[in-house]
Formats: structure tokens, C-alpha cells, sequence
């Protein structure tokens, strides 16, 4: 996943394997303006890009849920928040394209796998017991 969305353009992986390299950096200049949408929902997406962008950020909420004990619905929008604020951040300045609805539908897949890992807790309880992080008292 970081392949596809900190690298500059996914075709760098496709370059270095055919022998030719970019900066990572490089390419040519684009006014920032026209590398951003700021109004939501404005692009008319595809319903694969809709549910991609849910998707891809699902398993965070999901496995996040598990490492961490007291995770709530609010602690998990936070996090798939700040998580997909800095991703989208960081390519504006790889010089690729920033999207406000890449802000908003991470953070719902964030809370949507949040939500997988609740239904899994109330549908098989003593599965999920067995992948929480345990510490001992001396490691507290």
C-alpha cells in the first residue's frame, strides 16, 4: 500500500524494473492548484474508487483494534484521519494528486474495519481473545 500511495506514480516500480529511474522528487512542474480538489465529491468518482479508498484503509481499523486496548469508534477515525491527512500531504509534495475525498473515504475505511473487529468480537468472542497483546506485570 505505500507503494500506491507515498511513491511519486505507481509507474516507478515498472521503471526500475525495466532499467530506467526518475527522481523521486522529479518530473515536471504542475501549478500546486491543479494537483488539489478541496471540494468533496466534486469529481464525480467511480463507485470502484469510492469503495477502493474504504477498502484499501479497512484492515488498519481492523488489526489497529486489536493491538490496542480501550480502541473506540472515535480513537479509530482520529487515527484513520491523521493516517491518510499525512498521506495526502506527503503527495502533494512526491507531486502527485491531493483529494479531499481520499481524506474522507480512508478515514470511513479506517472506522469501517474498526466496526469488522467489533462484529467479530461479538460473533466469536473467544477468537479474538487470543490475538490481543498481553503485558506483564513487570513490563507495566
Amino acid at each position: 500500500m505505500a507503494a500506491l500511495t507515498l511513491c511519486p506514480d505507481p509507474s516507478w516500480l515498472y521503471a526500475g524494473l525495466c532499467g530506467y529511474w526518475t527522481p523521486f522528487f522529479g518530473g515536471r512542474a504542475v501549478p500546486l492548484a491543479s494537483r488539489m480538489n478541496l471540494i468533496p465529491f466534486s469529481q464525480g468518482d467511480s463507485l470502484f474508487n469510492l469503495l477502493g479508498n474504504m477498502v484499501m484503509f479497512a484492515p488498519f481499523g481492523f488489526f489497529t483494534a486489536l493491538l490496542w486496548r480501550g480502541w473506540n469508534g472515535k480513537r479509530a477515525l482520529a487515527a484513520g484521519l491523521a493516517v491518510t491527512v499525512f498521506v495526502e500531504c506527503w503527495q502533494v509534495l512526491a507531486g502527485r494528486y491531493f483529494d479531499v475525498d481520499d481524506i474522507i473515504l480512508n478515514a470511513l475505511g479506517f472506522l469501517c474495519g474498526y466496526g469488522l473487529w467489533r462484529l467479530a468480537r461479538r460473533l466469536v468472542p473467544g477468537r479474538m481473545e487470543k490475538f490481543y497483546v498481553r503485558f506483564n506485570e513487570e513490563q507495566q
